[in-house]
């Protein structure tokens, strides 16, 4: 075998092995994660529930705190038990209206995020 097809061979050898080394252990771990819990994935959280969400460039929609806006949240991450994933703990006598709802307060558990863990 001539020494410019034993370099080709070498070369793309060692580019298969380091693509193969970069699947194994990096890609999976950026891949590995579902849909916010508190914006069901959306991004961001509506925070007036009496007025509906007009869509893009609403005034009551901000960039949502459990995911950073991203709509994604770690695999292992776990919906808070306590506010059920809501960020928020409704303690009033009248029904929650959701987002917004004077009877809620911040939920301490998840700290406002609508899950636990990591």
């Amino acid at each position: 075998m001539n020494t410019k097809k034993r370099f080709t061979l070498t070369m793309l050898a060692g580019i298969v092995t380091f693509c193969l080394v970069i699947g194994l252990f990096c890609i999976p771990s950026a891949f590995a994660s579902q849909r916010c819990f508190k914006c069901c994935g959306s991004g961001v959280w509506h925070t007036d529930n009496k007025i509906p969400c007009s869509g893009k460039g609403c005034n009551y929609c901000i960039k949502c705190n459990g995911c950073g806006g991203s709509g994604q949240i770690s695999d292992s991450a776990k919906r808070c038990g306590y506010c059920k994933g809501l960020g928020q703990v409704h303690s009033g006598k009248k029904a929650c209206t959701g987002a917004g709802c004077n009877g809620c307060t911040p939920c301490k558990t998840c700290n406002t995020k609508g899950w636990v863990g990591s």
